[in-house]
């Protein structure tokens, strides 16, 4: 068994690395994305306000510019709220399932990890587990 730590450490050093370096490119194009984004979004918000000062007064196009604005960020922010409070209901109810679970597995296993055939079953069976994770496998909550 300990024969088999220096290929899995080569292996996940390996893919480690790689990942490290697709986040930091994905990471660089977002940014550079949002930047631009932003930029045409203050470019647009200027439209907006030289044209409602054609309407009404310039000091007024800029509050209801101004408000709009506001009035996006406040929507954004309850959206936000909404969906983090969501999203902590799933993770207590997947918590609870989870523990479950958990428990259940170890009260079967227990007689299994007795012996020294089981324990390498165990092992065996937790590699295939972690390798079938890695590669994107189906498994209870993977569809």
């Amino acid at each position: 068994m300990l024969r088999l730590a220096p290929l899995l450490a080569s292996l996940l050093t390996r893919d480690l690395g790689a990942a490290l370096r697709r986040l930091r490119r994905s990471a660089l194009v977002w940014a550079l994305a949002g930047l631009f984004a932003l930029a045409a979004y203050a470019a647009g918000l200027i439209a907006a306000g030289l044209a409602l000062a054609t309407v009404v007064a310039p000091a007024a196009a800029a509050l209801a510019v101004g408000l709009s604005q506001l009035l996006l960020a406040a929507l954004a922010f309850g959206w936000l709220a909404l969906v983090n409070a969501r999203e902590r209901r799933r993770l207590r109810q997947d918590d609870s399932h989870r523990t479950l679970a958990t428990t259940a597995a170890l009260a079967a296993a227990l007689p299994i990890l007795g012996s020294r055939k089981g324990l390498a079953l165990a092992a065996l069976g937790g590699l295939a587990l972690l390798l079938a994770a890695r590669r994107g496998g189906t498994g209870p909550g993977r569809g």
